[in-house]
């Protein structure tokens, strides 16, 4: 019998072979009428192209962005700053002193006093990992989503976040990026009406049980096959959730399934453990979008976590995803 505590929102998305992936990728005559009119005119090997650059200077020109490497951590930090500044929004850095060094969030759009909603990832990494996937796989979605919104109509009810210190030390503490943000955010009467954290999005497979699952997941018929993109999110964050996964089955061609947790997520831990969690305990709806992080990805906060392993296509289309889910809600 199904736990009543849970709420299961499972795709309707069905999972293509890695043949007709490809097939999907390249092949127009395949993307959804509605879609055509949102992305006609977007070069998807472009696209791929400053997918990659962005990862390849992250995870290998800069590598290791943990606290204790601040040269590189402040790279990063520049390197978002400079990309999302080169758009013409307002950009501002929202500055904190942690470990006896000044840490930004950095951040570029419009806070509209009416609402507005954020697509975040952070930047750092833990010590020791080139972090391609974790997390420079989330920024470079972040900053392509960004420069293919800044060609719709300003300004636009989004705000673009590139998080300072997500990962350990600071993990679970006050001086989490994310949770700096969204505490203020709360002490000045923001109004977010939705926060889509990009958490880990680049490592896939297409091989059968190639997807670990937590308990009690693997009895709840979530698919096995580690090619999708997860969706989390806690109850109150359901019609955020809702309409995001339907965006993205008509925006692009990545398999999604997808839970709402009671309880602010806590009924499973693992749920918690990124930024959109700061913005649940503020009372904020909010996602995050996963590829499950250790649980497919072996090379999680370890030496191996690097650019070679990412499936740059997935990106693609979890980017274009995202960017008609802005046009919906502009």
């Amino acid at each position: 019998m199904q736990n009543p505590y849970w709420t299961l929102l499972l795709s309707e998305t069905k999972f293509p072979s890695a043949a007709q992936a490809r097939l999907q990728r390249y092949n127009f005559n395949l993307i959804p009428k509605s879609r055509k009119l949102a992305t006609a005119m977007i070069d998807k090997l472009d696209l791929h192209r400053r997918l990659s650059d962005h990862v390849r200077y992250l995870s290998e020109t800069l590598g290791d962005r943990s606290v204790y490497r601040p040269q590189a951590l402040q790279a990063a930090a520049d390197y978002v700053s400079q990309h999302l500044g080169a758009l013409g929004w307002p950009l501002q850095r929202q500055s904190f002193v942690y470990m006896k060094q000044e840490v930004a969030n950095i951040i570029a759009g419009w806070q509209d006093p009416k609402g507005y909603y954020i697509l975040g990832a952070h930047y750092d990494t833990v010590v020791g990992t080139p972090g391609a996937d974790d997390n420079a796989s989330g920024v470079a979605v972040l900053l392509e989503t960004a420069r293919l919104a800044s060609t719709l109509p300003s300004p636009l009810p989004w705000t673009f976040i590139g998080f300072t210190t997500e990962e350990p030390p600071a993990f679970f503490t006050p001086y989490m990026g994310s949770r700096v943000y969204a505490k203020r955010a709360k002490e000045q009467g923001h109004v977010i009406k939705g926060m889509l954290c990009l958490e880990m999005v680049g490592y896939y497979c297409h091989e059968p049980d190639s997807q670990p699952l937590p308990f009690p997941l693997q009895y709840m018929g979530y698919p096995t096959t580690g090619n999708f993109i997860g969706l989390v999110a806690d109850r109150r964050s359901r019609s955020l959730l809702t309409a995001l996964e339907q965006a993205l089955r008509s925006g692009c061609h990545l398999p999604t399934a997808s839970i709402a947790i009671p309880l602010g997520g806590y009924l499973l831990p693992e749920s918690r453990l990124s930024d959109h969690a700061n913005f649940w305990d503020q009372g904020y709806p909010a996602v995050m979008l996963t590829d499950t992080a250790f649980l497919r990805n072996p090379n999680y906060h370890g030496p191996g976590d690097v650019m070679a392993t990412l499936d740059f296509d997935a990106m693609v289309e979890l980017t274009l995803g995202l960017y008609y889910f802005i046009q919906q809600h502009c």
